[in-house]
C-alpha cells in the first residue's frame, strides 16, 4: 500500500507563493488545486465557510498567492454568547431578517448579515483588482450565503475533497 502525505513538500498541480507553505491549511491548499481545475485560464477567489471562512486566491498563471482567514459563523455565535454577559448562545437559521426586532433575531442579522457583506466586500476588492475573477464558495455555511450572490459566485461541495484528489491524481501520474 503506498502513502502520500500532503505537506509542503507534496508536489502539487500549482505553484504555491504562499511566503510560509509549511503553515498553511492542507484544506486551503487542495480547495485552490480544485479550483483552479475548474477555472483553469482564470483568475479565481475560493470561500470555504466553515468553522473559519477562508478566503483564497489564484492567479490565471496558476499561482496560488495567498489568502485572509476570518472566524466563521459559529465561532461568531459563540464569541457573542462567550464574551458578553447577557446575549444567548443561538443556533443559525436560513431566513434572516435586516432587522432583527428580538434579541435573537438582532444577533443573527449581526452575524449572517454582517459575514455576507463581509464576503461582498471583499469579493469586490478582488473583483477591482483582478480581472476575469470567477468566485467559488464551499463549505458547511455555503447554505447561509450561496443564493445571495444572484449566480455570480459558483457553489461547490467538497471542494477540498475534490482538490486532495487532484493532488493524490498529480502525484500518481508521476
Amino acid at each position: 500500500c503506498s502513502f502520500i502525505e500532503l505537506n509542503e513538500n507534496t508536489q502539487i498541480p500549482i505553484t504555491n507563493k504562499y511566503s510560509t507553505p509549511a503553515t498553511l491549511g492542507k484544506d486551503r491548499l487542495a480547495a485552490i488545486v480544485a479550483s483552479q481545475n475548474i477555472f483553469e485560464a482564470n483568475n479565481v477567489l475560493v470561500i470555504n465557510a466553515g468553522t473559519c471562512i477562508t478566503y483564497d486566491f489564484i492567479n490565471d498563471k496558476k499561482e496560488y498567492l495567498g489568502g485572509a482567514i476570518a472566524p466563521g459563523v459559529e465561532m461568531k455565535f459563540k464569541a457573542l454568547n462567550n464574551f458578553t454577559d447577557k446575549l444567548p448562545l443561538i443556533r443559525s437559521k436560513k431566513k434572516v431578517n435586516l432587522i432583527g426586532t428580538t434579541t435573537e433575531e438582532s444577533i443573527l442579522s449581526g452575524v449572517i448579515n454582517g459575514t455576507y457583506f463581509e464576503m461582498k466586500a471583499l469579493i469586490d476588492e478582488y473583483k477591482a483588482k483582478h480581472k476575469d475573477l470567477k468566485v467559488i464558495i464551499s463549505g458547511g455555511d455555503r447554505i447561509y450565503f450561496e443564493k445571495r450572490f444572484n449566480k455570480s459566485i459558483f457553489a461547490v461541495s467538497n471542494i477540498v475533497l475534490i482538490g486532495l484528489n487532484l493532488i493524490l491524481d498529480y502525484n500518481n501520474a508521476k
